[in-house]
């Protein structure tokens, strides 16, 4: 028999013990009316074993492991390439932090409607009390320290997804994808409606606070991501608009066949952080390379933090203008974002953070 619901999760590098606690909680389901598609986006290889032995254990999940290690973090290609793979009519957006109630198949059964879009509460577990997930426990035993209402949680027809091609990728790292699509989902003639039941608690984890938008470290991040993801959001809520613009057809990806084209590059630079220097390339050398295959590293110039360096920009002297290795990932991140989203692409920051390796089919 064929799912009448198809549960989404999109992961990247999270650990296995949560991704077993959710699916626990839809094992003991009381209602196995659902299937799982769970769309890992390019996590490393140790985690990826982790996950082929819980898809032996939960055969109610399928598992597809895009191998995209080198692109950034896109819950929404993900989730695009998910929807694709759904069998069921109505779709459920869900997160990996995610606890089920057991009679949450059963409320789903009841909210089958082609013309609304359902949204849900969440519950938020604080760290002691996500401690009792590990063990036996009972879902209205658990105490949320508070609820919130917006959190990404959708139940809608697979139809209205498609209708609207799905989520807006334009939408990178975190931030507003999801009530973008709530939004282009209006805007398409269907109604919202506001689910009361607490049928949902959220697995504790450390608060992203954002530290990574403003420092360099292992994690690619862009400064102010979420104000630029807000922005996009709000043009597309302005313009009433309700299929992504310049978005192609939903559910693609980098398949690891082409992205071996990057191992050949046709053209291969070392350009240290000098302003002028990384400004040119990325504006004015990149764009005249179409169909070609470049390779550039980005360094920190020696220069840069030498004594000499830092006397003479005291003593305000004439300099070369640098700009920090951050700095440099931010231009080359947005140049990304803004114009490259799409293309075959690789970038990598060096363990010691002195170093980016960017790597871009034209």
């Amino acid at each position: 028999m064929e799912p009448v619901f198809s549960i989404l999760f999109a992961h990247r590098n999270r650990d296995s013990e949560r991704i077993k606690i959710s699916f626990d909680s839809l094992r003991k389901q009381q209602l196995q009316n659902f299937e799982v598609i769970f769309v890992d986006y390019g996590s490393e290889k140790g985690l990826v074993k982790e996950l082929e032995k819980l898809e032996r254990e939960f055969p109610f999940v399928r598992f597809y492991h895009l191998a995209v290690p080198q692109l950034l973090w896109n819950k929404s290609k993900a989730l695009n390439f998910g929807i694709t793979k759904a069998k069921g009519d109505y779709v459920f957006i869900a997160d990996i932090d995610l606890v089920f109630h057991p009679e949450t198949s059963i409320l789903w059964e009841k909210l089958q409607s082609p013309d609304k879009f359902y949204l849900f509460q969440l519950g938020y577990l604080d760290k002691a009390e996500s401690q009792k997930l590990s063990g036996n426990y009972e879902f209205g035993d658990l105490k949320s320290a508070r609820v919130g209402e917006v959190n990404g949680m959708i139940l809608t027809s697979r139809e209205s997804l498609m209708k609207v091609n799905g989520l807006d990728e334009f939408f990178h790292f975190y931030g507003s994808e999801d009530e973008d699509l709530f939004v282009r989902l209006e805007n398409a003639g269907y109604q919202e409606e506001q689910r009361k039941e607490e049928y949902f608690c959220h697995n504790w984890h450390q608060s992203f606070s954002g530290t990574e938008d403003k420092l360099l470290t292992g994690n690619p991040r862009v400064k102010y991501i979420m104000r630029i993801n807000q922005r996009h959001f709000e043009r597309n809520r302005d313009r009433g608009i309700i299929k992504p613009l310049r978005q192609g057809e939903m559910g693609n990806f980098i398949a690891a066949e082409r992205s071996e084209a990057l191992k050949n590059p046709d053209m291969n630079l070392e350009i240290p952080n000098i302003l002028a220097r990384v400004e040119h390339f990325l504006r004015e050398e990149l764009p005249s390379r179409k169909g070609e295959v470049v390779q550039v590293e980005f360094f920190e110039d020696e220069f840069y933090t030498s004594l000499k360096h830092r006397l003479k920009k005291g003593l305000g002297k004439q300099t070369q203008p640098y700009i920090s290795m951050k700095e440099v990932n931010d231009m080359v991140l947005k140049e990304i974002l803004y114009n490259y989203r799409d293309h075959n692409y690789s970038f990598r920051l060096g363990k010691d953070l002195k170093r980016i390796d960017f790597i871009l089919e034209v």
